[in-house]
Parts: C-alpha cells; structure tokens; sequence
C-alpha cells in the first residue's frame, strides 16, 4: 500500500501520452505495480568463485537491467536508468558513492543497520535530491558526510526508519519543500556542538517518533515553514531542540526534551504551539520573542537552569502546565508583552520556581486558577516573591500563593486588579505595593503572611473590599512611616479581620 501512489506515476510515465481514464478503461483488470528494480553490492571475485548457483555470479556489466537476476551494481546506475515512480530494492552493503535523484522513486533498504550509503572521505552532500516530488526513503542509513541530505523543492518526501549520522555540517537540509519524517534517527551532527540536524527554509515538515541524539548545535530549524513534530526525543544539543524562526509555524506534540545548552523550544517571530511536552534539564524551557505567538498546554518543564518559559516582546497562553525545580530567574518569564491582548497564565502548578514564581516587566498579563509555592530567596536574600512586576497590568483571579520565601505579589508602578485570590503562609506580605502602585483587592483571603497581609508604600494606594484576613502574625494592614515611603490603603465594605485590625501606627 506505501507506493500505490507511486504505481500510477510509473504507470504515467510508461505509457507516455495515454488518457488512464479512457485508454485504459477497455484493458484487462489486473493489478499494476511500479517498477521494481533491484541494486546489489557486486560479489568480490574470490567470494563469486565459491558460488555454486550460477545466477548469483556476478553479471557482465553490460547486462545489468536492474532484475533480480541481473541487479544494478551502483546506486548511480540505477538512479539514472529508473523510471518515475520505480521502487529501488538496495540490498545490504555500505554505497560509498554519493547521489543524486531528480524524479520520484523509492529506495528501499534492508534496515539502517544493514543497507548504508557512506560516501568516500571528504564528500560535501551524500544524497541531492533535486526537482523531483515524492522521493522516499525506507529501511536504510545514510552517514560520514558535510551534509546528509539535501531536498530542493517537491512535495510528498518521506525518510521512515532511515538512520542519518555522523554528519560535521546538518543531516538534513530542506528548502521550499515538503518533507515527512517517521520512525526514524538522527544521531552526531558535529557532536551536537555545530549545524543543524534538520533545516528547513519554507516548505513543511511532518516529523513523528524521531530521536535525535547531539545532532548539531539546533536540532531542528524551521524557518518560514510549518511543522507538526509528535512524539520527538531530542537530547544533547548545544543550543536548542526546535527552533522557530522568521514567520514559521510550529506544532510540538508531546515529546521528551532534554539537556539543552539554550532554550530547548524557540520561537523568534514566529507561532510555536507545545502540547503535552516534557521539558527538562535545560537552561531555558521555553522562550518566545521578537513578537512571537506563544501557545503551551498540558505539558511538564523542570529542572531548568534560568527559567522554565520566558516572552519576550512576544504573547500568548500558558495552560495547564506544571513549572518547577527552577533555577536563577524564575517559573515564567514575561517581558515588555504590552499589546492589545494580555498574556494569559491558566491553571498552572509552579513549585520550587526558583527566586520568582512569575517575572513581570512591562507587560500587560491576566492569571486565573495558578497555585505558586516555593519561591526561594537569591543569592543576595532577596526575593522569593510569587509574582514580582515592574510597570505592569496584572489581573488576578482565583490564584492561590502559598509558602513562598517572599510576597505573594510584590509590584511596583504597577497597575492591579486582584480577585478571590489566597494569600497564605509567605514569608514577608501577601501583597505589596510600591512606588506609587494602584490596586484593587477583592474577596481575597490573606491568611498567616509573616510581615503583613497587605503592604502599601512609596505614595502607592490600594482599596480593599470584601477581603478575609486571618492570623498575619505581625500586621493585617501596612501602610509604612514617613514622608515619601507610606503608602494609602482604604477599607470599603465588606471586609473581615478574625481579630481586631492590626494596623501600622506612625509616630507624628
């Protein structure tokens, strides 16, 4: 059934200018196969001699047709001599030629392990495919070159249990075509230090159960293209697993990402889209920027070295996801994403983030339903915040910050809008507003807050309504002394103290 489709372009080309809808429509039903043709390492003349079957000796090179019983010697030979569509059988061997395809066919071989194209030493490009739609690959390895493969343009390739290794420049190198990948590997591009193990410049790709070990410094680079990459093990590169760059496109499906030098998934003013992903021992998890759309859901990013997801001038969503094990910056990272539509946090676990739950500059951002614990102090003993912003819109709905080192939100110039949120057990306030801050809080609960359950200071205001407070050991209400650093908090209706209001006290 895999090349159904390409028995009717044999059959095209075979029968030259001929109608299939109306020539063939008097012809005998039978069932029409492509061309098949077979390609065979020639048998050394010390082994031919020991053969006692006289059609397996090797044939005079004039009668090779490419039967079974007279197979091309060379791959070059039976690439010229093919017709479109024809389905080459390769047989076990190392090729040391490199080749060019420039119609369809199919090269099948006995499995990477056994059928391998190893060009001599020295080779730039051991496969150049070229002008030419559905040019497929199956059971076979290609390795020891600059490049792997090479497809120029076309539609419908596919490599399948294909093995590419061993390369000093990219395994696979795409433009203006579209590609599909399955069941396959991609092994030592430049030790994972150098390259690409695949590039794609336009065109799409379609990549499942692919793993890919140290190739190339980017594992993936999908430039102005699409992709759809499921189940991916990418591991050991330098820089990053995916990239996606310059208007791509990009869909990760699930996957294992892991102990990348960089971010292991990139998007550079492009769309990436991650879904159930697992992404882990990175220096960053995941970073969108140069106004990127960002969309991740359902997935794991841990043990990250800087931060586990960060947006730079770029938008977008973070669903679902569970963040933790941080490193020196923080859970979620967000950076001058000011537009029109906030970037949107839902219903995230963020544990042990790192010094900040989630990192807030200049931004415009809306939470519901997130559960941050764990913050820690850094390395000057500051910090430990759950949300920390600077010149920033926030609007926080049902999250919960818990047993952080610092405040639950500590902002400053900031503008805020705080709902139905827990306040509990941090270690300095649940909220603190500095630097002239603005903000509203509503039926939140601000329970056991070692400083205070809301702080305001540096001329910053906050209006409280319907506000629970509950055993804040030191204060409930904090509005700071002095000229220039109190700050203005005014009780509206509705809010409950479980003892009488315990509130700053300045000495005039």
């Amino acid at each position: 059934m895999v090349f159904r489709s390409l028995a009717g372009a044999a059959l095209a080309a075979l029968c030259g200018a001929c109608e299939i809808g109306s020539s063939w429509a008097d012809a005998p039903k039978r069932e029409l196969a492509p061309a098949v043709l077979f390609v065979r390492l020639p048998v050394p003349p010390t082994a031919a001699a020991s053969l006692v079957v006289p059609q397996l000796l090797a044939a005079p090179e004039r009668a090779r047709d490419g039967s079974e019983a007279r197979p091309f010697s060379s791959l070059r030979e039976a690439l010229r001599l093919a017709p479109s569509g024809a389905l080459l059988k390769v047989e076990e061997g190392i090729w040391r030629e490199a080749i060019e395809i420039t119609r369809p066919v199919v090269l099948m071989g006995r499995g990477p392990g056994r059928t391998r194209i190893a060009p001599p030493e020295g080779t730039r490009l051991a496969v150049a495919v070229r002008g030419a739609d559905r040019v497929e690959f199956y059971g076979l390895a290609i390795e020891g070159a600059q490049v792997g493969v090479q497809i120029t343009g076309g539609a419908g390739h596919r490599l399948e249990n294909v093995e590419l290794r061993d390369f000093t420049e990219a395994a696979l190198i795409g433009q203006k075509a579209e590609l599909v990948l399955s069941s396959s590997r991609v092994l030592a591009v430049a030790g994972g230090r150098l390259g690409h193990g695949i590039q794609l410049i336009a065109g799409s790709l379609e990549a499942r159960r692919l793993v890919m070990i140290e190739a190339g410094r980017r594992a993936i680079v999908l430039q102005g293209a699409r992709g759809r990459l499921e189940d991916l093990e990418v591991s050991g590169s330098k820089v990053g697993a995916v990239q996606a760059i310059d208007g791509a496109d990009v869909q990760v499906l699930r996957g294992e990402f892991e102990g990348q030098g960089g971010a292991s998934l990139y998007a550079g003013g492009a769309r990436l889209s991650v879904e159930g992903a697992h992404v882990r021992h990175n220096e960053y998890g995941i970073i969108a920027a140069r106004g990127a759309e960002l969309s991740v859901i359902g997935s794991e990013v841990t043990d990250y070295r800087v931060a586990g997801l960060a947006l730079v001038n770029s938008h977008g969503t973070v669903q679902h996801t569970m963040i933790a094990r941080g490193g020196t910056e923080s859970g979620i990272s967000i950076s001058f994403a000011d537009g029109k539509d906030p970037v949107l946090l839902v219903d995230n676990r963020i544990k042990d983030p790192g010094p900040i739950g989630v990192h807030i500059t200049q931004s415009s951002v809306t939470a519901r339903g997130n559960i941050i614990t764990g913050a820690r102090p850094d390395r000057e003993k500051d910090m430990g915040d759950a949300f920390y912003a600077v010149e920033s819109k926030l609007v926080l709905d049902g999250n919960v910050m818990r047993g952080n080192a610092g405040s639950g939100v500590s902002a400053v110039r900031c503008n805020l809008q705080l709902a139905d949120n827990g306040f509990i057990g941090n270690g300095r306030s649940g909220v603190l507003l500095l630097d002239r801050s603005r903000g509203t809080a509503t039926g939140n609960l601000f329970q056991r807050n070692a400083r205070a359950g809301v702080e305001v200071g540096e001329q910053a205001r906050a209006t409280l309504a319907r506000n629970r407070f509950d055993a804040n050991p030191r204060l409930d209400i904090d509005t700071g002394c002095g000229k220039g650093l109190s700050g203005t908090a005014e009780l509206a209706a509705g809010n409950t103290f479980a003892t009488p209001v315990r509130r700053r006290v300045c000495v005039e």
